[in-house]
């Protein structure tokens, strides 16, 4: 399936490499469009003794769905500890990027946590914890290709397939600053690297984080600029405005942190071939 978009002006492009940012440093950076609760939704959780985690399930390393119905990645150990840690019991609720928000309204899971970037149209609805990841959009494709998509004037052009996941941040800056090149569209992000893999595309541009993960486990795969980023955006957990839920995560966020704990669960799952 491919698409034709409009002309727009081209997003800048910026040095940054992948941090771990201080979960306390965060929490005030939150736009606030409307007024937050006081305890209401945490108090929903507490009295239904049982929180919901909304995950898409196809987002490596934070989360995969695999055969057996199981789920693996950082977001899914990060959702057990904060299920403990408020003594409920943990429920996953599956969503998609295309309907992420959508669910999120109409209150099917109390906390999203799938790699969920942090931007101002989420925020309109929802809060966000503080961040635990920090990344940016970057160009992914076979490591004998690396030389014509090092720039995004290279990848920009009528010759150039690229792959999108319909629904999330990848789609919206594709749509955005690709006005030449061809968008071959998969309704989700599971099955986007096959297509690289078997020629059907040339790229995608993806999250660092994500095109750093399938490049360390497929050897044909490369990121074509290693050392730049088109964007720069965080990953955090978004929940509903409420100051004493976003307290309580933040706290648990912040211990996670400062134990090491929240390193080596990144560490681990970078390392998860699936």
């Amino acid at each position: 399936m491919y698409e034709e978009r409009p002309d727009q002006t081209q997003h800048k492009i910026v040095n940054m490499k992948p941090t771990f940012l201080t979960a306390t440093l965060l929490g005030a950076a939150t736009l606030v469009s409307m007024p937050s609760l006081a305890g209401e939704a945490l108090d929903k959780i507490t009295q239904n003794n049982e929180i919901r985690i909304g995950v898409t399930g196809d987002y490596m390393p934070f989360s995969e769905k695999l055969s057996d119905g199981s789920y693996v990645g950082i977001e899914h150990e990060l959702a057990a500890i904060i299920a403990d840690e408020l003594g409920v019991k943990l429920t996953l609720v599956p969503t998609s990027w295309p309907t992420l928000m959508e669910d999120f309204k109409a209150g099917k899971y109390d906390l999203g946590m799938s790699g969920i970037s942090v931007n101002a149209a989420r925020q309109e609805y929802a809060d966000f914890s503080s961040s635990y990841y920090s990344y940016g959009k970057s160009p992914i494709t076979l490591c004998e290709h690396v030389d014509q998509y090092n720039t995004l004037e290279k990848i920009d052009q009528p010759s150039t397939t690229v792959v999108i996941n319909e629904g999330g941040t990848n789609a919206q800056f594709a749509r955005a600053h690709l006005t030449k090149a061809k968008l071959h569209v998969e309704p989700t992000n599971k099955y986007v690297y096959d297509r690289i893999l078997d020629g059907t595309v040339d790229l995608m541009i993806t999250d660092s984080v994500e095109a750093d993960y399938r490049a360390r486990h497929h050897e044909e795969l490369c990121r074509s600029m290693p050392d730049q980023q088109f964007t720069e955006s965080t990953i955090a957990a978004m929940m509903p405005k409420d100051i004493e839920l976003k307290a309580r995560i933040n706290t648990i966020l912040a211990g996670l942190e400062e134990n090491g704990q929240l390193d080596k669960i990144i560490d681990k799952n970078m390392g998860i071939k699936l």
